[in-house]
């Protein structure tokens, strides 16, 4: 068989693998699974928006020597088909390439290993010059104005990635340092995010510090690990030949029970809806999130769903999964699997939803004040519950004609309720008032109920809206019997 060598044209090549389609936070989460991969347990991102913009990032991993760190640069330096440490979450080795050449047009990468410290650049304008697959090795004396450089230095190991002539996050802005702070700003958050089963506490694996800009990430738990109020349903694992998937599903508290720091830390900038649904991890990092895979829609009755997915990197071309890590799809024995688990999970948030986080059979457990009445099917209402005691009390200080006005109010208020303007509102994802103001505000109701009534404490805290924060009930006895 006549075989020809093509060898493939080192400017067209590189122009193109450019517009892969990293977006700029992406791009740096590939460069952190770098470094987390070499075991390191703090990493620095750094970058500034100034005349001479950069971004960089430094981590103290095991780093590479000089044919280790010249092999790194090369194109598809790792084959996607090997077989790799569990703990490795890189697969096409292009990751640190095509990452940073979409936003950069000159990457130098400096590590250091056994005390000696090697650099190596790629610069597409040298490369375009020569039309060869150049790589630079930048002298020492230029290594020493990098950003970040000292550091590097001073540690025992580490490897400094830094990006410099940065076209792609200025590209035809007529501010460049303001596009790039624009286009930085998701950064945070999506890092925050991405990486938080690395940076929490694990009983398995010590955390690890992410910074950006001198700036520890924020703790960010899409499953609110430390809430107890949680629902931890029953999960599976799938077994298949090339390992095991682990399914783990949550339901949320409601939303009304969640502080706005506890909301902050469940959804970050994308809120609860954001992260709703499958969480699919590789090795720890979080690859896909808030996404349903098409099997139900995002809608608010789901939003307290949570099914984490865990899948060793050996699944990785089973899922799809492409250069970014941004895009996968269940194979179809799992996928089956996920499809038939979702009415379980979501009906449990449904009725998470529905009844505020009470008892299954809350009617009977509780004096709620509005009752849902079935008029037909499909046709729903809610009237004030006459049974109320604050209702019943009203109602018995009237006269016959007092009463008959009390309850065309009644009916008034139930056939009047603003159904639309709640769902938006519900949609917002509004958290309850701070603790000590919400438990002033419910003391000061369970107080008046107790003045108005014939009632104990404890029939008091089973009353609408008392009922609804049981965390508080303690809380509210003590204060009532001081």
């Amino acid at each position: 068989m006549e075989t020809l060598e093509v060898i493939p044209d080192p400017v067209s090549l590189m122009e193109s693998m450019r517009a892969v389609g990293y977006s700029a936070e992406a791009a740096i989460a590939d460069l952190i699974d770098n470094s987390l991969s070499a075991d390191a347990k703090a990493i620095h991102v750094q970058y500034d928006a100034s005349d001479s913009p950069y971004v960089a990032i430094l981590d103290e991993g095991v780093g590479m020597d000089p044919d280790e760190l010249t092999a790194e640069m090369r194109l598809g330096s790792s084959n996607p088909a090997d077989h790799r440490d569990a703990s490795d979450l890189g697969r096409f080795g292009l990751g640190l390439k095509t990452a940073s050449l979409s936003q950069c047009r000159k990457l130098t990468v400096i590590s250091k290993k056994n005390g000696y410290t090697s650099a190596r650049r790629w610069d597409l304008d040298v490369v375009q010059e020569a039309g060869k697959w150049l790589v630079v090795v930048p002298p020492a004396a230029e290594l020493e104005t990098m950003p970040l450089y000292r550091r590097i230095e001073a540690a025992s190991s580490g490897t400094l990635v830094v990006w410099q002539d940065l076209d792609r996050l200025t590209a035809g802005a007529a501010n460049p340092q303001r596009e790039m702070t624009i286009k930085m700003a998701p950064l945070f958050e999506h890092l925050a995010l991405v990486f938080h089963r690395f940076t929490q506490k694990d009983d398995l694996y010590p955390p690890v510090t992410i910074s950006v800009n001198g700036q520890p990430l924020p703790p960010r738990d899409p499953y609110l690990s430390g809430n107890p109020p949680r629902q931890e349903l029953e999960g599976q694992t799938i077994d298949h030949a090339r390992g095991k998937v682990v399914i783990k599903p949550f339901v949320l508290p409601p939303v009304s029970n969640l502080t706005a720091e506890e909301v902050n830390t469940a959804g970050g900038r994308e809120g609860l809806r954001g992260t709703q649904g499958f969480n699919v991890y590789r090795g720890r990092r979080l690859v896909i999130w808030g996404t349903w895979f098409g099997l139900v829609p995002k809608e608010e009755f789901y939003k307290l769903t949570r099914i984490r997915v865990d899948n060793p990197n050996s699944f990785d071309d089973l899922w799809a999964l492409d250069i970014k890590k941004s895009a996968a799809h269940p194979p179809d024995p799992i996928g089956s699997r996920l499809k038939e688990l979702i009415p379980h999970f979501a009906n449990t948030s449904k009725q998470t939803v529905t009844y505020n986080g009470r008892v299954t059979n809350y009617s009977k457990q509780f004096i709620h004040l509005w009752s849902r009445v079935e008029s037909g099917p499909g046709q729903v209402s809610y009237m004030p519950n006459v049974n109320h005691p604050l209702i019943g009390k009203l109602s018995e200080a009237l006269g016959d004609g007092e009463q008959r006005h009390l309850q065309m109010i009644l009916e008034f208020l139930g056939s009047s309720l603003p159904y639309q303007a709640i769902y938006a509102d519900m949609c917002r994802d509004a958290q309850r008032p701070a603790r000590d103001d919400l438990l002033k505000e419910l003391v000061e109701n369970a107080e008046a109920l107790l003045e108005l009534t014939n009632l104990s404490v404890d029939e008091v805290l089973k009353i609408d809206p008392i009922c609804r924060h049981p965390d508080l009930h303690q809380a509210i006895k003590e204060a009532i019997e001081q």
